[in-house]
């Protein structure tokens, strides 16, 4: 099919205008990456080598856009096969590195769309300047994507096989790609699976190396990739639950968070997020948490400003205590909550009289001016004191420690 406009080049002038927006051009692109894929803020990428990268990018498209004939572009994808091949090695989703070019094509194209429009210029002109801008983001788009191909075909097995898995914890769903880790592992494609999210128990401790991870937790296989201070464990469940896990995981001193079942190899990149969600829900603490026992937790651990807020707004007048009253009210009510609102069970717990257990929840009413009667009420404190038990490393936790 004939092109439907022949190619024009951009003018010099509108080249130099958008030159002079590369920053905001780069800062754009950079903030909506960030804001929809994960491997543009979970480090997968190092956090500098983005804006350079974006930069050179849209540089290049720029440069490629004032070209006299469509078929010189092809001497401007240097830079983006580079970018490709790299993003492949750190094992970048190709969907997430197809967005960066759709992003990025969308932004020049509605700048230069604006730049025509302040400069008065006709509408078939316009049209002519945004064909070669979209004939230009095409290239530049398949060049990054035939290089991130092209170097995991490439790679030896035992590498192939680990940037596939990186991939797939990194949200990566196509089809394609879960076939080929499923063919290089062994592993089932449409099984059942559960993620570990496992973390040194100190910050900035050493994380345990990948031969001393065992290959079989409960009897169930387990797959293991370090990704920095992180150890990531794809567990084929079969027809067992999450929580049989928890034992063979219960080593001291380390922070271990375990997904719920998903369904297949492309559902991977959903279960690394609510493994790191349950290990998040662990505060200062050590231990094993299972995401599907703690997801008040794990909303909680996803919105830190609304748990911030929600802790100061219910429990000022608590937290403007002395820290001992202050423990003793809010350990009641976690014995309360535990024993499911019975003052006897609450009591026996912590060693104390019923009505002592009484005394404390109806002080901690009349300071938060709320009833645990009423259960719009009893949320908000209940959600309120698994916010400061999240941000403060306290409360009971499966098979954790509280500090």
């Amino acid at each position: 099919m004939p092109d439907q406009h022949p190619y024009v080049p951009v003018p010099e002038e509108c080249r130099q205008a958008l030159a002079g927006r590369l920053t905001y051009l780069t800062e754009s692109v950079l903030s909506e990456l960030r804001a929809t894929e994960l491997s543009y803020r979970d480090g997968t990428i190092p956090p500098v080598e983005p804006p350079m990268w974006i930069s050179r990018s849209v540089g290049a498209a720029l440069d490629a856009m004032s070209l006299e004939s469509a078929e010189e572009i092809t001497g401007t994808l240097a830079v983006a096969r580079t970018t490709g091949a790299r993003r492949a090695r750190q094992g970048v989703p190709i969907t997430a590195l197809t967005r960066a070019y759709h992003v990025g094509g969308r932004l020049i194209n509605s700048t230069v769309a604006q730049w025509a429009a302040e400069q008065g210029l006709a509408a078939e002109q316009s049209a002519a300047f945004v064909d070669t801008v979209l004939r230009v983001a095409e290239q530049h788009s398949l060049a990054a994507i035939n290089a991130h191909q092209e170097l995991r075909r490439s790679s030896p097995t035992v590498s192939a096989a680990g940037t596939l898995l990186h991939a797939l914890l990194n949200g990566e769903t196509s089809a394609v790609v879960a076939s080929e880790l499923g063919r290089e592992l062994a592993l089932p494609e449409s099984g059942r699976y559960a993620v570990i999210a496992l973390r040194p128990g100190l910050p900035g401790g050493p994380t345990l190396p990948l031969a001393e991870l065992p290959t079989w937790i409960s009897g169930l296989r387990a797959v293991w990739q370090s990704h920095h201070d992180v150890t990531f464990g794809v567990v084929v469940l079969k027809d067992a639950a999450p929580g049989v896990l928890d034992d063979g995981l219960s080593a001291a001193g380390v922070r271990v968070g375990i997904s719920a079942a998903v369904f297949g190899l492309t559902e991977l990149g959903r279960a690394r997020r609510q493994a790191e969600l349950a290990e998040r829900t662990l505060g200062r603490g050590t231990g094993v948490a299972l995401f599907e026992e703690r997801l008040t937790q794990a909303m909680l651990a996803m919105a830190p400003d609304v748990a911030l807020q929600m802790q100061s707004q219910v429990l000022a007048p608590v937290l403007e205590l002395d820290e001992a009253t202050r423990d003793v009210l809010l350990e009641t009510l976690r014995a309360w909550r535990t024993a499911e609102g019975s003052m006897a069970e609450a009591a026996k717990a912590l060693y104390c009289h019923r009505n002592t257990i009484l005394y404390r929840l109806r002080k901690l009413e009349r300071l938060t001016r709320r009833s645990l009667s009423s259960p719009h009420d009893m949320i908000e404190i209940v959600l309120a004191a698994e916010a400061f038990e999240l941000a403060h490393g306290v409360g009971s936790v499966r098979r954790g420690t509280g500090a």
